[in-house]
């Protein structure tokens, strides 16, 4: 009610009290309620058909364009005032739901800076795994030349070593080694037969 007072003095809202009783004969237009903006809601007749009474807004203050009045009306007078709505909204009401609008407003300001803060660690998190990785890859690098050169010079050594010849000479298969191969019994059972039997006969004398 405080608002209301800031906008409208004590004068004109004994004016709108007189004005708001329904009980008076031949009055037309009827005073029904403030918003936060100081803006006043009515009904009025024009054919005097109390039954159906028109709805209609007076501003606070005077705009050029009409369609700027819709900055300033909240939804349940604007439902009010298109009749999808029966009831006026009180004051008590639109403090609560501006109240309401508040701490939805600072709800999500929380949100967004608590998704900002997250994103921020993961990129963090992203950076630093990717620092460990670069590190580790570089590691890598260097020491690859230091392990091709010991295992070339353990190589050397190893073709040096006559310990190790001899120990190769003897873990190998005397057999595998033989150059002598075995000859196959069945191959020499039919050689004779494939021979010529005029040159392979001998006649011996008496």
């Amino acid at each position: 009610m405080d608002i209301i007072k800031q906008k409208h003095p004590a004068w004109k809202r004994l004016l709108h009290r007189w004005q708001a009783r329904r009980d008076i004969p031949f009055r037309r237009k009827f005073f029904v309620g403030y918003d936060l903006y100081g803006n006043t809601y009515w009904e009025f007749t024009i054919d005097g058909n109390m039954t159906r009474l028109r709805r209609k807004l007076e501003p606070f203050r005077e705009e050029i364009f009409k369609v700027d009045y819709f900055k300033t009306i909240p939804p349940q007078w604007l439902q009010w005032l298109r009749r999808t709505r029966f009831d006026a909204p009180s004051l008590e009401e639109l403090v609560q739901d501006q109240f309401r609008q508040q701490r939805l407003k600072l709800l999500a300001q929380q949100a967004d800076e608590k998704w900002q803060l997250e994103k921020l660690r993961l990129d963090e998190e992203q950076r630093v795994k990717l620092q460990h990785e670069l590190q580790r890859a570089e590691l890598e690098k260097n020491n690859a030349p230091r392990i091709t050169e010991t295992v070339e010079a353990s190589k050397s050594v190893d073709e040096n070593d006559p310990w190790k010849q001899a120990d190769e000479s003897k873990d190998t298969n005397p057999i595998e080694s033989a150059s002598i191969k075995p000859q196959n019994p069945w191959k020499q059972a039919d050689e004779p037969r494939n021979a010529d039997p005029i040159q392979s006969a001998n006649i011996k004398p008496r």
